[in-house]
């Protein structure tokens, strides 16, 4: 193999590997940051929602006390945009779900809040009729039902705050992976090439090193040039060529 081919083999190796570890990167990094992507998109959505869900369930909760207080029906109109607001905001918790025990958390709380929704029903019944003691009965039914639907709003809010928290960390942890491949190239270009150097210290310079040192022999003692260089590439033939010119150049010198 000529000396062109071996250094052209040896840097196309370097290539190779340095190729072959940046893809190895992108294609990592991309499927890391799709898979998280996604699932911080979806726990992002659910926090959205159970925001919405606990700002237009305390508009309800204030309208059903101002109604109480006023008995005005014209308040009770406000309800249905915050009631309207509320089931919007549950669907879409219902339909963005992507943690374990999300969903349990979602039909504990329609439970509550269908329970929360009778009360406030007989609420609305009984203040039209001014029945004070069961109208005191519900008001504190009332109360109670809504600290407790408050509360797994809070927590549907929690648990997808600390997924965010823990993909964040994930992602993290996902980056000493994403850079391994780079070290790893890193550290298999460098081994190459010491390996490129050595090969060619081998194949290169030695041989030229045992070819310059045999000219300057013959140039000034005259000692027969009898390196052999079975390398089977160019300096291979420079050095056959080296030794038939210094037998040529011996052989004119007993001649003259």
């Amino acid at each position: 193999m000529s000396i062109r081919k071996k250094i052209f083999l040896g840097c196309t190796v370097v290539a190779f590997i340095l190729l072959l570890a940046g893809v190895t990167i992108v294609f990592e990094m991309q499927r890391i940051r799709s898979s998280v992507s996604a699932v911080v998109s979806e726990n992002v959505k659910s926090m959205n929602a159970a925001h919405s869900m606990q700002e237009s369930f305390y508009g309800q909760n204030m309208v059903l006390l101002d109604y109480v207080s006023t008995k005005n029906d014209s308040v009770l109109n406000d309800l249905e945009i915050y009631v309207s607001g509320y089931e919007a905001a549950c669907a879409e918790a219902q339909n963005v779900i992507s943690i374990k025990g999300e969903q349990q958390i979602l039909d504990s709380l329609n439970a509550c809040y269908l329970k929360y929704t009778e009360i406030a029903d007989n609420i609305i019944k009984f203040a039209k009729t001014d029945r004070k003691l069961y109208l005191q009965y519900y008001c504190a039914e009332l109360y109670k039902s809504y600290d407790v639907t408050s509360k797994l709003i809070d927590r549907l809010f929690l648990v997808n705050k600390k997924a965010v928290e823990g993909n964040s960390l994930l992602m993290n942890d996902n980056y000493y992976r994403m850079i391994m491949p780079a070290i790893i190239a890193i550290t298999a270009c460098i081994i190459l090439i010491f390996m490129l150097n050595y090969f060619i210290y081998i194949y290169f310079i030695s041989p030229m090193v045992k070819i310059a040192k045999g000219i300057n022999a013959f140039n000034e003692t005259r000692v027969p040039y009898n390196n052999d260089i079975n390398t089977g590439d160019e300096i291979s033939a420079l050095n056959s060529e080296i030794k038939r010119l210094a037998e040529l150049v011996k052989k004119y010198e007993k001649e003259n």
